[in-house]
């Protein structure tokens, strides 16, 4: 049977796409330009989570006020600003852990947690720190999590569940849990 040339039908033919489709349709192929830049906690005092940031932690302040009228605390963490901000009344301090992918607890909450990556030669320095300062740990040492990194679940003064861990440079053989050594 031979093409029937000339036009399409109407039912075929395509309308011109306007801007905003064509837009949309660029917007599909490359994805939205979307980064999460602050991450805003409230707290009962901002100067307790300057010593547990920057002194245990080592984390490097960017800034701080802590006077009658406004109180803050903010870290940089390349490109993406972790903000305390004093709140007006006292706030309980959260008793549970957040569950988190790499620490399956069976007690852990839905609660916002989050992790803090550290270089493999400087976390043993940290979990130092942090058992100097006393803060509530999940174990006794970080743990083999995942098969793939350290990981150790702590809490900070608000009660706010972080997971301090660090990827391996060398990976054990294939079955093997490495041991914690201080």
């Amino acid at each position: 049977m031979a093409k029937r040339a000339g036009k399409k039908t109407k039912s075929l033919e395509r309308k011109k796409k306007t801007k905003a489709e064509s837009a949309i349709d660029e917007m599909a192929e490359t994805g939205p330009k979307v980064n999460v830049r602050f991450l805003y906690t409230m707290c009962n005092d901002v100067k307790v989570m300057q010593a547990f940031y920057s002194d245990v932690l080592g984390m490097s302040e960017l800034s701080f006020r802590n006077d009658e009228t406004f109180g803050w605390l903010v870290y940089d963490t390349e490109g993406f600003q972790l903000m305390f901000f004093r709140w007006d009344t006292e706030m309980p301090v959260e008793q549970r852990w957040a569950w988190q992918p790499g620490d399956f607890r069976e007690d852990g909450a839905p609660l916002m947690s989050f992790s803090l990556e550290y270089p493999e030669d400087e976390l043993k320095a940290v979990v130092k720190r942090v058992r100097e300062s006393g803060a509530t740990t999940a174990t006794e040492t970080p743990t083999w999590r995942q098969m793939s990194y350290w990981g150790w679940s702590i809490k900070d003064p608000m009660g706010n569940t972080i997971e301090l861990f660090s990827s391996v440079k060398e990976q054990p053989q294939q079955g093997e849990t490495p041991e914690w050594k201080d």
